[in-house]
């Protein structure tokens, strides 16, 4: 599906402008090849602009005396008088650069003398003149245009402009003047710069334009770079950023594909392990697909597939996902020496020509997905039109990155004095006047890339309170995988000049990797930070916790607290959890706290403290009491 000329391939337009290049580069060397033929007619164009000015002159010279006389050659030839009247109208000609003005007259395909102004070497009336250039008085008389040419052979003189007179629409003769050898050399030397600064400026032209087209494709080229995993010649998210607004996504179907439980590969394997997994798993994708498909790493473990609708019906395409869903189970893939299959769930989007952007469709297709895994996952989920409207992941992600998430605060309070220790932060998004609680959203992040970035989203958010209120003390609940996640603890450690005022609670899971998990806790701990298992006694709690985490505290979960008063078990159960803190050196809180007689017990069995109704329910940072002092 993809090379390594997808770059080219996909931008077919440098190749117009690298064959144009190349055309400018032949074009080049032409010119240098034939710079001679280009310097004769700069040569004639600069001479001509040389002469423009005398031109002009004996134009109006020449157009006064053939209106005086009908027969021009015939008068002068036969009247002195007149002859030396007109040699000395067309001395006006002579200046500092012509030595020599004459007129010459036709006779039987011959040239004569008629007149002659010359200051030197004048021609006898009637005297044959011998044309070194033939061709040129030929061509004057035929065109009836003035010519110039340089003298190759005569002394003292550069060039010669011969101009032709025409009466009676007949070339009865020509007007000649010799320009001086000192005319040529200035002409000369000002022709060899213009021509020298033609052929620089073409050169320079052509370094320049190579720097810009070499500049260019290097960018854009970097700028694919950026858009491809090199591992698996696939693109990634920043290149759907980038070319969102170029995707016709109506003439797509779109689907989203997420590898089941791919978390657990990674926490048994090793993260290195699993990226290998996951490499292999694009591999095999892509064998399925056509090289018009587009396949990007939606997010760790996430794809989305933009699958052209030309030539793909729907049952086709259908078929397709189905294809990639068994070739995916039937695989199986080696870590070392273990061998494990791999599973994964797909939702799509047939129907895009009704969607108002890619996004919603990506939404569509994130719903579908989010229905084949909480159907049992390894399967394919269609969106259907006749849902209703849900809260769709990608949504959640666009409240969160538009500042809607929050976090309200709950107290933990001394049970002897019921002054105050922390705050807890408790997660919410303010979407206008409706508040959605994390039963709601943290369902719909699970296994996904989203999570992570929700949890750094919501310490960052903390850390903020913390640097403008240095009264707050606030603990934050992190999952074990959020503790083993690099980006997440380097955040902590980049902020644990807070460490004294921010407390990590780990919220219960199935399975921890007890040793990463623990590594992690020690560097948070050298640090200052204070460490809390959360939630203890539900869920999956396991007393095994305690034994290979090194903890501060030790948070009682409420669905035991709030029975303490009426069922034995729980009475016991929480009066063993706290003597066993105790003698470990772990402070208890116990949660879901709503009346006196519950924290009268709680005293009794050596808690130190508690949250719950009976203190305060949650608020925002705005309503906490003493922001308000």
């Amino acid at each position: 599906m993809y090379n390594k000329f997808i770059f080219f391939r996909n931008n077919k337009i440098y190749y117009y402008i690298i064959g144009g290049y190349l055309l400018l580069i032949i074009w080049g060397g032409y010119f240098y090849k034939n710079i001679g033929n280009y310097e004769d007619r700069l040569k004639n164009l600069l001479l001509s602009q040389t002469i423009s000015s005398v031109e002009n002159a004996s134009n109006n010279i020449l157009n006064r005396m053939l209106k005086k006389y009908s027969d021009f050659v015939y008068e002068n030839y036969k009247d002195a008088s007149v002859r030396s009247e007109n040699e000395y109208k067309i001395s006006d000609l002579l200046n500092d650069d012509i030595d020599s003005v004459y007129i010459l007259y036709l006779e039987n395909k011959k040239l004569f003398y008629l007149l002659d102004a010359s200051r030197e070497d004048r021609g006898e009336l009637g005297e044959r003149f011998e044309p070194i250039e033939e061709n040129i008085f030929i061509e004057a008389q035929t065109n009836r245009e003035s010519k110039t040419f340089i003298q190759p052979t005569i002394d003292k003189l550069g060039f010669t402009l011969i101009k032709p007179i025409v009466q009676h629409d007949k070339t009865i003769g020509f007007l000649v003047l010799d320009y001086k050898e000192s005319s040529l050399a200035t002409l000369s030397s000002l022709l060899n710069v213009s021509v020298k600064s033609l052929l620089y400026a073409i050169l320079f032209s052509l370094f320049i334009l190579l720097v810009l087209i070499s500049y260019m494709l290097h960018t854009q080229y970097i700028k694919y770079v950026m858009y491809c995993n090199p591992l698996t010649n696939t693109l990634n998210r920043v290149y759907l950023t980038d070319n969102y607004d170029k995707i016709n996504f109506k003439d797509y179907y779109v689907a989203l594909v997420d590898v089941d439980f791919f978390k657990r590969i990674n926490n048994l394997y090793g993260q290195k392990n699993g990226d290998k997994v996951l490499i292999s798993i694009i591999r095999r994708i892509t064998l399925l697909l056509r090289e018009e498909d587009i396949f990007i790493q939606y997010g760790g473990e996430e794809f989305l597939l933009l699958i052209p609708k030309k030539n793909m019906e729907e049952p086709i395409f259908k078929n397709l996902l189905e294809k990639i869903r068994r070739l995916i189970e039937s695989t199986n893939f080696r870590v070392k020496n273990y061998r494990f299959s791999v599973t994964i769930s797909i939702g799509a989007l047939l129907q895009t020509e009704l969607e108002k952007s890619l996004q919603d469709a990506i939404h569509k297709a994130d719903t579908a997905l989010y229905k084949s895994k909480h159907n049992g996952r390894n399967s394919i989920s269609y969106f259907d039109l006749s849902q209703p409207e849900r809260i769709y992941r990608e949504q959640l992600k666009e409240m969160i990155e538009s500042d809607k998430l929050v976090c309200y605060y709950q107290p933990i309070k001394r049970l002897k004095d019921s002054t105050l220790h922390h705050y807890e932060a408790l997660l919410r998004i303010e979407d206008g006047d409706k508040i959605i609680f994390p039963d709601k959203i943290l369902p719909a992040l699970e296994d996904s890339y989203l999570y992570t970035f929700l949890t750094k989203k919501i310490i960052e958010y903390n850390i903020k309170i913390l640097r403008i209120d240095s009264r707050m003390r606030i603990s934050i609940n992190l999952s074990a995988d959020d503790l083993i996640n690099d980006s997440i603890l380097f955040l902590l450690l980049q902020n644990s000049d807070l460490s004294a005022r921010l407390y990590v609670e780990i919220l219960e899971t199935k399975s921890i990797d007890y040793i990463r998990v623990e590594n992690s806790i020690q560097r948070l701990k050298l640090l200052g930070f204070k460490i809390c298992i959360d939630d203890f006694g539900s869920g999956y709690s396991n007393l095994t916790h305690l034994l290979n985490l090194s903890i501060d505290y030790l948070k009682i979960d409420g669905s035991i607290i709030k029975e303490i008063l009426h069922d034995k078990r729980a009475y016991s159960i929480v009066k063993t959890f706290a003597l066993f803190s105790k003698e470990n050196n772990i402070e208890v809180i116990a949660e879901f706290i709503d009346n006196k007689e519950v924290i009268e017990v709680l005293r009794s069995f050596g808690v130190e403290y508690g949250q719950g109704f009976y203190f305060s329910q949650a608020k925002p940072y705005a309503e906490l009491e003493h922001h308000k002092e």
